[in-house]
This record gives structure tokens, C-alpha cells and sequence, in this order.
């Protein structure tokens, strides 16, 4: 997990203006008390990739930013109905949600917790939004993310299993990893095997079959960085090549930004930077970091 500063980094090495995220000052409203605050308000965004854990990587930070009531600690992840409002005005000010406040969880964790009180189907994902944010926050946040990331595998797995149901194949795919990164490799690589995608999921349409290929690949690159052991949160095997090829050059992006060091490569890192796949790349990052 100490290695993920360096891929904020490369989001502003690779961003060129067309892609540059857009934010709005916007007044908002807390449903529960009325409370009015600003809030800078995403407009637009673009990605280009996504780590292991789902995260995307883009022109902008992810996960994006929730309202959150200044006042009262409310998260606003979604219009609440009349009937909701009145179950979150007793429920911010309970005693499990001003401990959750008090603990410093952060905001889609609060949001998940909320989600599962409203009773939301499938409040999965701000879980594995909140990891991401926990992870975000670099090593003094490590065993909030694991354990973020602990909650998240029981969640996961104790959904039913579908071969044909793209969100079931997701959930357990993010949870395999999740388990690679808490060092659970035995784990990790049953739960990976485990996995089965219908020939058919999702229908014949080209999206669909797009989605069976994209995890028919997140699966097989998967099983190499469990295979080594490796915990961390972007093995280079599963980048594409321009970010394996920043990666390659991290230190020298450092020094020239003078920005922290990052770790020195792997041996493992070392020869797959060596891969002749990778020289063209990383040739004309060269280039363009001696012209910076």
C-alpha cells in the first residue's frame, strides 16, 4: 500500500488539458436539519485505467468526493426520501453513527453504513469505495484499509455466487484481490479460481461480451501477483504498459518534481522493466522527462 502516491503522479503526467476534470461551486442543502454549505460539485471527469482494487485513474481524485453535512456528519450519497429523512434524523444522532464519526471513518464508509440502515440493495460498493479512500491516505490509514478490505471480503462471499451475473462475478473478483493485498495469497487464489463466468452472462450483446473478456483478463492477470506473494496494491503485470513504463521511471519523475521518493524497484520489477515491450515507452518517457 506505500506504493500508491507515485500513480497520482502519472495522472498529471499523462493528463493533457481535454482531460482535465471540471468542479462547480454549488450551494447544498442537509436533508436532516436544513443546513445550507458549499460544495465543489464534479462536472466532468475522464479515466483512462483503474487499479486492481477497482479504483479508476484519471484526471481527477477517486473516489469522487461526497456532500458531507458540516453540521451533523451526514453523508449525502444519494437523494433521501421524506420517509428516509425522518430514519436519518434519529439515526446520525444514535450512538452507533456519532462512534463511527468519532473513529474518523471516512466518508463512504459512513455512506455504506447509512446505505445498510436505509436498507439499499447491494451497498457493496461504498465499502469498496471507502477502501479505496482508506488506501488513499497512505500508511498511517493501513489498518483501516485492511480492515475495510476484511469487511468487504466477508460481504462479498457471502453473496450467492452466479455465473451469469455481472455484479456477483465483480464482488468476488475485488474480493480475491482484496485478499492478495491483505496477504491472504492461499485465499485469494481459491476464491480467483473459484470463479465462474457464464458463456452467457449478461446476454448477446457486445457490451456484455466486452465484460466477459475484460473479466476473463482481470482474472487471469490476477493470478500472477498472488502466485509471487505480491501484496501490493499495483503490481506492474497488471498495468498497462505506459504506467508499468512510469513506474519503471518513478524515481527519476520524483527527483524531477522533487516530490518523496518512492520505493526502489522490486527484482521482480527490475526484470519486467527490462521487457523489450516496455523500451519504446519507456524511451519516450525519457524524452519527454529530459525536455521537462
Amino acid at each position: 500500500m506505500a506504493r500508491w502516491p507515485w500513480l497520482a503522479a502519472l495522472a498529471v503526467a499523462l493528463a493533457v488539458p481535454v482531460l482535465a476534470s471540471t468542479y462547480s461551486t454549488v450551494e447544498k442543502t442537509c436533508p436532516v436539519g436544513g443546513q445550507k454549505f458549499k460544495f465543489q460539485q464534479l462536472g466532468s471527469i475522464s479515466t483512462w485505467d483503474a487499479l486492481p482494487d477497482g479504483m479508476p485513474i484519471g484526471s481527477g481524485l477517486f473516489p469522487i468526493a461526497l456532500p458531507l453535512c458540516p453540521g451533523n456528519g451526514l453523508v449525502m450519497f444519494r437523494d433521501f426520501t421524506p420517509e428516509e429523512v425522518a430514519k436519518l434524523a434519529a439515526y446520525i444522532e444514535g450512538e452507533t453513527y456519532r462512534g463511527l464519526r468519532a473513529s474518523g471513518e471516512t466518508p463512504y464508509y459512513l455512506a455504506f453504513h447509512t446505505a445498510r440502515m436505509l436498507g439499499d440493495v447491494g451497498p457493496d460498493w461504498l465499502l469498496l469505495s471507502a477502501s479505496w479512500e482508506a488506501k488513499n491516505a497512505g500508511p498511517p490509514a493501513a489498518a483501516r484499509a485492511a480492515r475495510y478490505n476484511e469487511e468487504f471480503v466477508g460481504l462479498a462471499k457471502a453473496r450467492p455466487a452466479d455465473p451469469g451475473d455481472f455484479e456477483s462475478i465483480a464482488l468476488r473478483a475485488r474480493a480475491a484481490n482484496a485478499l492478495r493485498e491483505l496477504g491472504r495469497f492461499d485465499e485469494a487464489e481459491a476464491l480467483r479460481a473459484s470463479i465462474v463466468i457464464a458463456s452467457d452472462a449478461g446476454g448477446d450483446t457486445e457490451d456484455a461480451k466486452e465484460y466477459r473478456e475484460g473479466w476473463t483478463s482481470y482474472l487471469d492477470a490476477l493470478a500472477a501477483p498472488i502466485a509471487r506473494a505480491d501484496p501490493t496494491r499495483a503490481p506492474i503485470d497488471m498495468m498497462r504498459n505506459e504506467q508499468a513504463a512510469y513506474r519503471c521511471l518513478a524515481r527519476a519523475y520524483a527527483a524531477k518534481y522533487d516530490e518523496p521518493e518512492p520505493p526502489a524497484l522490486t527484482p521482480f520489477e527490475v526484470q519486467y522493466c527490462a521487457r523489450p515491450e516496455l523500451a519504446g515507452t519507456i524511451a519516450e518517457l525519457r524524452k519527454e522527462l529530459a525536455e521537462r
